[in-house]
């Protein structure tokens, strides 16, 4: 849920917020390399997010499936738990690039240093 009601609607602003800053400088007539760049890492970091989030749906739609308790646990340990990890990789970059002031939540280093 969080993922897909905060993380990513805030990458999607921030994206959009890259994507007229690039516009705006090009046509000023400046080079917005460094600003496309950026926005390109984190449009496909935002995909990678998107695809993995997309994989985590489909694995804990398949959670009432099963019949007895162990074999629900092991598919948790097993699948869940390797779809939640890829989809907190991408996460985990896209809040070392997202502005502070978007990214939805206290980052680690604001909850290590600051709180």
């Amino acid at each position: 849920d969080m993922a897909s009601k905060q993380i990513l609607p805030a990458v999607v602003r921030y994206c959009r917020e890259l994507a007229d800053t690039v516009l705006a400088v090009q046509a000023a007539g400046a080079d917005a390399s460094v600003q496309s760049d950026m926005l390109k890492v984190v449009s496909a970091k935002l995909a990678a997010a998107g695809g993995a989030l997309n994989r985590l749906k489909e694995v804990t739609g398949k959670t009432g499936s099963f019949t007895g308790a162990e074999e629900q646990a092991f598919y948790y340990k097993d699948v869940v738990k390797a779809a939640m990890e890829a989809l907190r990789a991408p996460v985990d970059e896209l809040e070392m690039l997202v502005d502070k002031n978007i990214w939805p939540m206290p980052t680690y280093g604001e909850l290590t240093f600051e709180v």
